[in-house]
């Protein structure tokens, strides 16, 4: 993640008390960052044009034509790099891999409002770590957990390493294996045809939403490229 300092981050809610209410908890996880508001899709285009946006939380039901969905689509259809986090008040599993099949690198219920859930689902998000909803979480051969926990294990500890680790780190920003490609100047068919079997290896999952979700399900911690690892070479780093 960004330097608290230097984060900027849009909170796009249709109702105005709710919004207020994000803008709090939000404030309380990270007092120094930049938070901008938006009511509409077109209120948070305008604010996405504007300038740069590391975060953003987006309310899937904004009451009008367009959705927050398809803001998620904006974003990605344009590669920018807006960490996006969808909120509904449905935690219905489809429609969180609906969510994270559109580029979603999270999906918070608004109903978790109990024992400071919703806090411990920012805090998550802002560690860097993936949050999904426990009805999202059971696969099979795994149950859901009874509560969804805190990012607690290193990428690294389960073998994830080197350019593999760049890899997840930008699946979990959401990124197309094109932008990734892009990213890490290397061919799309590397990242389609190598590394991401490769993590799917690791985690014992077949698609990249099922990815995510065993992700969150771990509390797997995917840490921030350092300063200039986007810079890199196609014959840089490890596997």
């Amino acid at each position: 993640m960004t330097d608290a300092a230097q984060l900027t981050i849009l909170v796009l809610e249709d109702q105005g008390l709710v919004r207020a209410g994000m803008r709090e908890l939000i404030r309380i996880a990270q007092p120094r960052a930049r938070i901008l508001e938006a009511a509409s899709y077109e209120d948070a285009v305008t604010q996405l044009e504007a300038g740069r946006v590391d975060l953003a939380f987006i309310d899937f039901d904004l009451k009008s034509e367009k959705t927050g969905l398809d803001l998620l689509h904006y974003l990605r259809q344009r590669q920018i790099e807006t960490r996006a986090i969808m909120l509904s008040g449905s935690a219905e599993r489809q429609l969180v891999l609906d969510c994270l099949n559109a580029g979603a690198c999270g999906y918070i219920p608004k109903d978790m409002s109990s024992d400071g859930l919703f806090q411990r689902a920012l805090d998550t998000v802002f560690q860097g770590g993936i949050f999904v909803p426990v009805t999202a979480m059971a696969r099979d051969g795994f149950s859901a957990p009874a509560v969804t926990p805190r990012p607690s294990v290193p990428a690294q500890s389960l073998g994830v390493s080197g350019r593999c680790l760049e890899v997840l780190y930008y699946l979990c920003q959401g990124l197309p294996n094109k932008a990734i490609a892009s990213k890490m100047q290397v061919e799309e068919g590397t990242i389609r045809k190598d590394y991401v079997p490769k993590l799917f290896r690791i985690f014992q999952v077949t698609r990249r939403t099922e990815l995510l979700v065993e992700v969150s399900r771990r509390g797997v911690i995917v840490p921030p490229l350092p300063a200039g690892a986007e810079a890199g070479t196609k014959a840089g780093g490890g596997r």
